[in-house]
Parts: C-alpha cells; sequence; structure tokens
C-alpha cells in the first residue's frame, strides 16, 4: 500500500501571503489626483489647487472661477506671479487679498503638506 501524500494545513501566515500576492498581481496602482488638479483651498474669491506629477513634482495655481475655460475666462496668477486678466474681464485688485493669495501659493509649493 502507498503512504498518502501528507496535506499541511494553510496557516494563517501562508493565507495573508497568498492573498496579498494575488491582490498585487491583480491590482493596478492608484494615482488619485496624479496629473490633474485637487482643490486645497479658497482665499476670499480664490481657489488654490495643487497638482501632482508622476516624477513627484508639485504644480499649484490660483484662480477666480468663472464657470468658463481656464485661459479665456478665468482671473488667475500667472507663472510669473502677475495677475492675468483675460479679454473682456474687469479685475479690481485687493491688495491684502493678493498678498493672501501669494502666501497659500508658496505653502502650496513648499511642501506636500498644506495647511490653510
Amino acid at each position: 500500500m502507498v503512504d498518502p501524500i501528507p496535506v499541511r494545513p494553510i496557516t494563517p501566515g501562508m493565507g495573508c501571503a497568498a492573498l496579498l500576492l494575488a491582490l498585487g498581481a491583480t491590482a493596478t496602482p492608484a494615482w488619485a489626483a496624479l496629473n490633474s488638479f485637487s482643490r486645497l483651498d479658497q482665499v476670499g474669491r480664490w481657489v488654490i489647487e495643487r497638482k501632482t506629477t508622476p516624477e513627484g513634482g508639485i504644480s499649484c495655481r490660483a484662480y477666480i472661477p468663472s464657470g468658463g475655460t481656464w485661459f479665456n475666462s478665468n482671473v488667475r496668477i500667472g507663472a510669473d506671479g502677475s495677475v492675468v486678466v483675460p479679454d473682456g474681464l474687469q479685475y479690481s485688485p485687493d491688495a491684502a487679498e493678493l498678498a493672501q493669495v501669494q502666501d497659500a501659493l508658496r505653502r502650496c509649493r513648499a511642501d506636500m503638506i498644506y495647511v490653510p
């Protein structure tokens, strides 16, 4: 008579390892908010947003929402820190509000942790 093949029970450690291996093999990476802007804060009329690139870079922007397209309808802060007003829009600057917006952009660009 042939001895039966010994069967070892699955231990909790082996079960967890098998589950993690199966999940890792079938899961797709989660790139939440990667390459798209996410709202961080609002300073008066201005909205502060951030985008993270796959390389780990941070882009921040500030604008006054108008319901239109980004370049044609929003008063925004340009890359050089100046206020960009599209043709046909009126904007009356408030120096204190602009200083707060510039400070929020500085904090946004400085670190991944943004404290309003």
